[in-house]
């Protein structure tokens, strides 16, 4: 089990990211989901084992990575301990994982995991072929977790249509997640709301230097 880092959200989820899942963390921009993708990174990185973090939109930053380790008081050399995957396209998006040892890893991070598919799927009438071969990646994404028990972390960009936000290819996404962390921000500062299969709860945190904390 992974800590979030975030007490409240751990506290929900039993003491942390647990093993043979998929959770995803969806929100829309600069809500802080890739430094909360760090901060369970980081936590992962107390295993002895590797982190792989699969980067689709090219904006992984170390030097974000190294700043929380610093002010977590975690020694910089673990950075050697995370790989981090930049793909290019849907078709090594979809292929990478069967390309590479993945039972040496603790935790395996998508960010972003649809952004891919619907840059290169983006026309109406490739819809359904969008869907389709969509759902068939995060099968083979649920077929791994729940086969090496290693827990697996995708993010989501949220999407305004009609006036309502939702994440990008929800429909297609939901059947193959587990754990729902939706990150959001309003006039009261910004709000996290998670659902398992069998509760929900929702408190608001904060973004600092140090990455993301419980708010009062």
């Amino acid at each position: 089990m992974i800590e979030t880092g975030l007490k409240k959200l751990d506290k929900f989820l039993g003491g942390g990211i647990k093993e043979g899942l998929i959770t995803d963390v969806s929100g829309q921009s600069s809500t802080g989901k890739t430094q909360l993708m760090f901060q369970i990174c980081i936590n992962a990185l107390k295993d002895a084992k590797e982190v792989l973090f699969q980067d689709t939109t090219g904006e992984f930053r170390p030097e974000r990575l190294f700043e929380i380790m610093q002010s977590w008081g975690m020694n910089a050399s673990l950075l050697d301990k995370i790989k981090v995957g930049r793909v290019m396209n849907t078709s090594q998006q979809i292929q990478y994982l069967s390309k590479i040892p993945i039972k040496n890893f603790s935790l395996i991070i998508i960010d972003n995991v649809t952004d891919l598919f619907s840059f290169e799927y983006s026309k109406k009438e490739h819809y359904f072929e969008k869907n389709l071969s969509f759902m068939k990646y995060m099968h083979n994404l649920s077929n791994i977790a729940i086969n090496t028990k290693i827990p697996i972390i995708v993010t989501n960009i949220v999407r305004t249509i009609n006036n309502h936000e939702k994440p990008n290819l929800e429909k297609s996404i939901n059947p193959y997640t587990h754990i729902k962390i939706i990150l959001s921000k309003n006039s009261n500062g910004y709000l996290c709301q998670a659902f398992s299969p069998f509760d929900n709860v929702k408190f608001h945190y904060s973004i600092t230097s140090n990455g993301l904390a419980d708010g009062s």
